[in-house]
């Protein structure tokens, strides 16, 4: 009776199923391992509903439910449950990283084409994620980086407080930058990881070697092959739209368990993905609804002063993820409404090729 009593209880306890855990990204499968005395489970996600009999004790589901947030469980016949809360379902075809490989040069002059048309400073960098072809006009020009260089305080919050930043103290500050842009949170999170050069050397480390976090910048400290029209003015905190790209490859690829990006990053695979699923939560209202427009599901994040406006996102199509970066900037005052009008454009391209 006792021994009966103790395995009720252990066989009620929640614990997470291996994939997705909670606050995390994952590729549109649920993976659970199944306690060997049972043998039916029940996998609910959202309304979605999955019944299967255990053939094996590693069980995986192909989940088709729409893109989005949810609260995954695994319930097995038996009475235990396996729960992971707030997990951010992304279609299997997400699951791919190619990196840069060959440059479309169609694409890149239709992109010469929006850029030069653009009233002001634009810069524009597409990387298809499922084949590894590149596209870019003026994606070198370095530019005031306003919040986009937060990717690279992300970063490294996620190493210092893993490997359960979401469990962390440092969490409500992480989420608050990631998903708001709260420039007090990242004060306190830069403040708590060593100050900005710890930054610059994460930003450097996974790629972005022509932005900076503080300092000024320098022209001739890098190598820039497209910039056929840089601007006129350096600030202290500087990007390209090729860095800002490399910097979203490198969460996206280590959310994969890619070596080289794990090495670059310093993520396991769970912190890229709650990484990941923090800028697919990013909030869609006022100054941070970018400049994309509604395409969805997207990790992205934004930057934006009176002179920029920037977005640089991870876009998830059905057939496979690609990055897409705009930057624009105006030495009076950035038009909203045009640099939109310029990111809707870049989408319509993108879709089109």
């Amino acid at each position: 009776m006792i021994a009966a009593a103790v395995l009720a209880v252990a066989l009620a306890v929640a614990g997470e199923p291996v994939v997705p855990k909670s606050d995390e990204a994952f590729f549109g499968r649920v993976v659970a391992d199944a306690p060997a005395e049972l043998t039916r489970t029940d996998v609910t996600v959202g309304r979605c509903l999955h019944a299967e009999t255990l053939a094996t004790r590693r069980l995986s589901y192909a989940i088709r439910c729409p893109p989005g947030r949810y609260d995954v469980r695994v319930a097995f016949a038996g009475g235990r449950t396996l729960v992971a809360r707030r997990a951010w379902l992304l279609p299997s075809s997400a699951g791919q990283a190619i990196p840069e490989q060959r440059r479309d040069a169609r694409l890149a002059a239709r992109l010469t084409a929006l850029g030069r048309a653009y009233p002001g400073w634009a810069a524009l960098w597409v990387h298809d994620l499922r084949t590894g072809r590149t596209a870019g006009w003026n994606s070198d020009a370095s530019f005031p980086a306003a919040s986009i260089v937060k990717l690279g305080v992300l970063v490294a919050a996620l190493d210092r407080f893993g490997p359960r930043p979401e469990r962390s103290a440092a969490w409500p500050d992480i989420k608050a930058m990631a998903t708001w842009s709260a420039n007090d949170s990242t004060n306190r999170l830069v403040a708590r990881l060593g100050g900005p050069r710890v930054i610059q050397a994460v930003l450097h480390r996974i790629g972005a070697t022509a932005s900076t976090y503080t300092g000024d910048y320098r022209l001739g400290t890098s190598v820039a092959a497209d910039a056929p029209r840089p601007l006129p003015i350096l600030t202290y905190r500087r990007t390209t739209a090729h860095d800002a790209g490399r910097m979203l490859y490198a969460i996206h690829a280590a959310a994969l368990g890619q070596p080289d990006a794990a090495r670059r990053t310093g993520l396991s695979r769970h912190e890229a993905r709650v990484g990941l699923a923090l800028l697919l939560s990013a909030a869609r209202t006022g100054d941070n609804a970018g400049l994309l427009g509604p395409v969805s599901p997207a990790a992205r994040k934004e930057g934006w002063t009176t002179t920029v406006r920037h977005t640089a996102a991870i876009v998830y199509r059905p057939r496979g993820p690609v990055i897409v970066v705009v930057l624009t900037f105006r030495p009076d005052e950035v038009s909203l409404s045009a640099s939109r009008a310029l990111g809707r454009r870049v989408v319509g391209v993108v879709r089109s090729v």
